[in-house]
């Protein structure tokens, strides 16, 4: 609550209180009082009588009340409202210093008219007072408006001791919106006090404001639409309501608090996608003054305006594709704009507005469930790709490296060069792939793969062929070079020192690169590893390299491979340590599989279940290429069915689709690349024992420990240890609750059917 209204609150309840208790002598107090009735400041004899009763448990105050309040009126000064909180008795001059209160500063005066209307008794003096200052306000509107957006007016009238009490009291701003059009404003939370409540306003009633205005009536309609719930209810009709805003119109700001309402209350009629489009010409006519009193809703509506426009370009587009987009746009909007909406506009629009843009949501949203379901004519091109780097739109699901590698490879000066590390199949190659659409036309992507470069002989023949790719690729994206760059000449680099020939080719590609960078990628990078230890490449090749990192900060490379720099067992790959950053590509996440999963390709047509999603992570644990594997091997199922076989069926997958894949002898055929690198790899590389771990763990679908391990594999322990030790480096097994396990699932159960 706010500081110093916890007294007010009592106040309030001890004038209801009182209000209780004198009930009785009401009715012949109000008979006394109407017969010695005295003109005076609005009807003051005829509440005094009323009031006798209420009084006498004060009466001994009220000559002193009495006498102040004069005083003020004819001499200045405070009045009692200002210092007593448990007035009863009406005083004269209260209205007059109320409304003064408001017309010196208008916050201020709002507080202090609160502080009065806390009090039952006192009501009436603070419904009369906002009346007069409402209809002697140069902008009216734009007071109500003011009273919307005070945030002082959002406490409770009473401070809430109950549950009862924070459940049902209404706030300052409720009450004053009600009391304008004088309504009674149910102030209290049991019958008791809504008994006395109800009392005290109706023995108050005569003394209130009983004008009828315009104004008055759309306090009266803001006070109802402030009550969110009935707002959201089915019934709700703002349309009901247009006699009230339409009578706005002569009143400063009133047409665009008319058009505004007119317009909320069009929206909130469309309940066909069809009718959306129509939204456009309606917004079309509220053209903000230069100070519009409500900016925000304003915009909001035209918000909506340009969500019918995209609902109309969904109309009017004949592809699916084309379709899908415009209401995947639409939807964007109405989330953006519902989230703007809870954050800038007040009630109630607010809770009008909301309403709109969850209404056209659920159109949307439906429309798109109809387009999505459309059948097409011909089979479904299969999105998921296997065995080949994924490239373009099909690339889906590492942004986490990608981002990584911007991080280090943007701003000036010197960058790293990386490598990218992690176990087969993972996407290091599609990684390489991809980075030329990343980095813009001031990179250079040089495709240097180990595979196609070929059996080399010697070093020579490699950094002829390393000065060939950079030659090639040095001419791409610029229409004239700026000096012109010789071949390569093969006898420097075979005949004499490899070394100073590739050094000599980059000083003279430094002059003519126009401040572009040069990305080396080298897939496949172990192979340097092998051919040295064949005798084909020298040691001091990768210290060279090293070197040239340092010498020329826009010369990188990435390379990609199997292992970790500090797997490599020769003393050689010592120098790298310091000179490039490692980056470990393993597993995707489970939002990143999820989207591969369920959005292959930016026009993919088929829908899954929820549980046929998680069943695929769930087999995979995100390794890419199953992934890709079981999406090919669900879309080409669907294809035969639909194509060959004439089965009717939905377009979408389901957890006994996703069975029926993996079950299928051909699945394990067409993964046999990754199944039989992986435990290729285990059977040929140190340490010994690898797999026979892994026949063993196979045995069981929840793991075992490495004791158990050790005992039905017939190892040592220290064996058993070294093994899994390597295989977890190599993500094929994990440890979770000192149990042993695959981290995929599919690659145990293909180890089970060796076995």
């Amino acid at each position: 609550g706010v500081p110093g209204r916890g007294a007010v609150g009592v106040a309030g309840r001890v004038a209801v209180g009182v209000a209780v208790g004198v009930a009785v002598g009401v009715a012949v107090s109000m008979a006394v009082g109407v017969l010695s009735s005295v003109e005076g400041d609005v009807a003051f004899g005829v509440v005094f009588g009323v009031a006798v009763g209420v009084g006498a448990l004060r009466a001994v105050f009220y000559p002193f009340q009495l006498g102040s309040a004069l005083r003020s009126a004819f001499r200045g000064g405070g009045h009692p409202l200002e210092w007593d909180e448990l007035v009863v008795l009406p005083l004269p001059g209260t209205r007059r210093t109320l409304t003064q209160r408001l017309q010196q500063d208008e916050p201020d005066g709002l507080r202090f008219v609160a502080d009065a209307a806390r009090n039952p008794f006192q009501r009436w003096a603070a419904q009369a007072a906002l009346q007069s200052y409402l209809h002697e306000h140069a902008s009216p509107l734009q007071f109500i408006y003011a009273l919307l957006a005070n945030f002082d007016l959002d406490t409770y009238v009473f401070a809430p001791v109950t549950r009862q009490d924070w459940e049902r009291l209404p706030s300052t701003r409720q009450l004053f919106l009600g009391e304008l059009d004088r309504q009674w404003v149910d102030c209290s939370s049991d019958w008791t006090n809504r008994l006395a409540e109800r009392l005290v306003w109706g023995l108050t009633w005569f003394l209130r404001d009983r004008r009828k205005t315009p104004l008055t009536r759309f306090a009266s309609m803001l006070y109802k639409l402030l009550d969110e719930q009935a707002i959201a209810a089915d019934e709700f009709d703002l349309s009901a309501y247009t006699e009230i805003y339409t009578g706005l119109v002569d009143y400063p700001s009133g047409v665009e608090i008319t058009r505004s309402f007119e317009t909320m209350a069009v929206f909130l009629s469309y309940g066909d996608l069809s009718t959306l489009p129509a939204a456009v010409n309606v917004t079309s006519g509220l053209a903000q003054d230069d100070a519009p009193i409500r900016p925000t809703v304003l915009t909001a509506l035209d918000r909506l305006g340009q969500v019918g426009a995209e609902v109309a370009t969904y109309r009017d587009a004949t592809s699916r594709v084309n379709q899908l987009a415009a209401l995947a746009h639409a939807t964007d909007a109405l989330d953006e704009l519902d989230e703007c909406v809870v954050a800038e506009v007040m009630a109630p629009e607010q809770y009008i507005l909301r309403r709109v843009s969850r209404q056209w949501r659920r159109l949307v949203s439906e429309a798109g469930g109809e387009v999505g379901r459309a059948e097409e004519a011909g089979p479904v091109a299969n999105p998921y790709v296997v065995g080949n780097p994924v490239t373009g739109d099909l690339f889906v699901g590492r942004e986490d490296i990608l981002h990584r590698l911007e991080e280090l490879w943007s701003g000036t000066g010197p960058k790293p060069s990386v490598v990218l590390y992690g176990h087969r199949r993972m996407g290091k190659s599609s990684i390489l792939h991809n980075l030329g659409a990343r980095f813009g036309a001031r990179t250079v992507i040089v495709d240097f793969n180990m595979q196609r470069v070929g059996l080399v002989a010697s070093t020579g023949e490699l950094l002829y062929n390393l000065a060939l790719a950079l030659y090639d690729a040095q001419t791409l994206g610029v229409s004239k070079t700026p000096r012109v760059l010789e071949e390569p000449d093969e006898t420097r680099f075979i005949a004499h020192n490899p070394y100073t020939a590739l050094d000599r080719f980059l000083k003279r590609l430094d002059q003519v690169r126009a401040d572009r960078r040069f990305i080396v990628t080298v897939d496949e990078f172990e192979l340097i590893e092998e051919w040295i230890t064949k005798g084909r490449l020298e040691p001091e090749l990768l210290g060279f390299w090293r070197s040239r990192f340092q010498k020329y900060p826009w010369f990188i490379m990435a390379f990609a491979g199997l292992h970790k720099l500090e797997e490599m067992r020769s003393a050689y790959w010592n120098p790298f340590f310091g000179s490039v950053t490692a980056i470990r590509v393993s597993f995707l996440s489970h939002g990143a599989a999820r989207l591969l999963i369920t959005q292959p390709s930016p026009d993919f047509s088929i829908d899954y279940d929820e549980d046929a999603v998680e069943r695929i992570i769930e087999l995979t644990n995100g390794q890419p290429y199953l992934v890709q594997l079981m999406g090919h091997g669900l879309v080409t199922r669907f294809n035969r069915q639909t194509f060959e076989e004439g089965v009717e069926r939905e377009r979408r997958f389901s957890l006994a689709d996703v069975e029926a894949v993996i079950t299928a002898p051909v699945f394990y055929r067409d993964g046999d690349a990754y199944f039989t690198g992986v435990w290729g790899q285990a059977e040929t590389s140190d340490p010994p024992g690898q797999t026979a771990v892994l026949r063993t763990l196979a045995r069981s679908e929840t793991g075992m420990p490495d004791e158990e391990i050790a005992r039905q594999a017939g190892l040592a322990p220290e064996e058993v240890g070294r093994a899994l030790e390597t295989l977890a480096r190599h993500d094929v097994v994990m440890e979770e609750d000192n149990r042993w396990q695959f981290t995929v699932e599919l690659m145990r159960r293909w180890v089970a059917q060796r076995q």
